[in-house]
């Protein structure tokens, strides 16, 4: 598997898979299921996370940590803006999450805040300052069924 410039081996690919699942899990415990030394496991996981292939966090609902408010947003933009807008973007702390799209929307964002005065202030002071935003579409999350993160290796 090609990956951004870098090739996985298989090794690589079961680290990323057993992290996927338990990002707590020990190097060690990843070393003896794949049969080769803690080094190893340590080292494979620092070259992913340095190649920014892999990152290890602890994911939260974010309901069950007083942030009220989740939403997503569409928004169209002038392309000659683009990535000066995305610069723009990943600057505002409550942006959690900007990607470019295909489609209706040129650009998908999510903004998670601790209340809806919150929420407003970034659409109507935060993003109003952007040259180069068109419109914006939002829906606001109601409940967060499902995270998964175990994806992407074969």
């Amino acid at each position: 598997m090609e990956t951004s410039g870098h090739n996985l081996d298989e090794i690589d690919k079961a680290v990323i898979r057993f992290l996927q699942k338990d990002g707590r899990k020990s190097y060690t415990e990843i070393a003896e299921e794949l049969s080769v030394t803690v080094g190893t496991v340590r080292n494979r996981v620092q070259r992913l996370m340095e190649h920014g292939i892999l990152k290890v966090v602890g994911v939260v609902d974010p309901f069950k940590t007083g942030m009220s408010t989740v939403a997503m947003l569409g928004l169209k933009v002038k392309m000659n803006k683009l990535q000066d807008i995305i610069a723009q973007l990943v600057q505002i702390p409550e942006i959690r999450f900007v990607a470019v799209s295909t489609g209706s929307f040129d650009l998908f964002i999510e903004i998670i805040t601790f209340s809806t005065e919150d929420f407003y202030r970034i659409l109507t002071q935060e993003l109003s300052r952007i040259e180069g935003i068109v419109e914006t579409d939002s829906s606001i999350l109601l409940k967060i069924n499902k995270q998964s993160y175990d994806w992407g290796v074969t």
